[in-house]
């Protein structure tokens, strides 16, 4: 029997590769697109936690953002909503098993200041619009509108800190275009391919395609990160780290969601939601707990990951 013989008698084999592929092309395009752009972020000097909060998150998020819309547009509303929930929760044990290889790492609460406790509220702000069972095009535009003026109270901190450069000179803006562009194009093909491919594997095995985009999507489109929190951490640079998270978390529930919601409106059951939505409020009551602390340490981290576990086993029970 030949390869493609045995591909057609197996579906379920064949979707499992073109997802795989496929979330390793996500992975590589954005992992290229988010290095470009915070590296020019740097060179215009601007400061750890705003490159980790505002250029990383949001080139981090392209995954989520590329995938949701495909899923919107298939009228995948459980898949969409899985996909950013599964994400916003990944980056909880991320950063805790990032905490348990280092040991500890140093918090700057000056550069952090009210993120913790903003991150929160509009982690949650989706759950409030989607609890008539429907994220409408107002909803979608009350959470772009938000985002922006979070983001536009972010970069007015940083310029009145006075530490952005002025008249400098970017080189290589050509060749850097032509691999931005180049990138994007891969992510928006793979990440199609992603969720075409995590439909039919949820209709193969008669899995929820919310469980499907919480967990392979979801955790998939967060591989990104990873890299970034390993060179943040490894040099030092922690504001850039938690940055990173908090930015992820934002950026995932408002721009995506708001993006994703003004393009298709999404309809869904609030009880579908419930689970994810009371652990990752939870998580961030913790991290708004923590983040007061001179210091995160293991223990923190250890918390962090097995309050991960805690929550994949709760929605596989319920």
């Amino acid at each position: 029997m030949s390869m493609i013989d045995f591909l057609n008698a197996n579906p379920l084999v064949f979707y499992c590769i073109i997802g795989a592929a496929s979330l390793i092309i996500v992975t590589k395009s954005s992992d290229l697109l988010v290095y470009g752009i915070s590296n020019y972020a740097k060179k215009l000097g601007i400061s750890d936690y705003l490159i980790g909060f505002l250029v990383v998150s949001i080139g981090t998020s392209l995954p989520e953002l590329v995938a949701s819309f495909n899923a919107a547009l298939l009228k995948q509303g459980e898949m969409v909503l899985g996909t950013i929930l599964g994400s916003n929760m990944f980056k909880i044990p991320l950063l805790g098993i990032l905490i348990l290889i280092c040991g500890a790492i140093k918090l700057n609460r000056l550069s952090i200041g009210t993120a913790p406790i903003t991150t929160l509220i509009l982690s949650l702000l989706p759950a409030l619009l989607v609890i008539d069972g429907n994220l409408s095009r107002i909803d979608g535009i009350i959470l772009l509108a938000s985002f922006l003026v979070y983001i536009a109270k972010l970069w007015y901190k940083e310029g009145k800190l006075g530490k952005m450069k002025k008249n400098v000179r970017l080189e290589n803006i050509y060749k850097d275009s032509l691999i931005f562009a180049g990138a994007l194009v891969a992510l928006l093909l793979s990440a199609r391919w992603l969720v075409h491919s995590s439909i039919q594997i949820s209709n193969i095995l008669g899995v929820s395609p919310y469980i499907i985009g919480l967990i392979v999507i979801g955790i998939g489109s967060s591989s990104p990160e990873i890299m970034v929190q390993i060179r943040s951490v490894f040099k030092h640079h922690s504001d850039l780290a938690l940055g990173n998270v908090f930015g992820s978390i934002v950026a995932n529930s408002t721009f995506v969601l708001g993006l994703t919601a003004i393009i298709s409106p999404i309809s869904i059951s609030i009880k579908i939601l419930l689970v994810a939505f009371i652990f990752l409020a939870i998580s961030m009551l913790f991290i708004l707990l923590i983040t007061g602390k001179d210091e995160i340490n293991w223990r923190h981290g250890l918390v962090m990951t097995s309050f991960y576990i805690l929550f994949l086993l709760s929605e596989w029970a319920f």
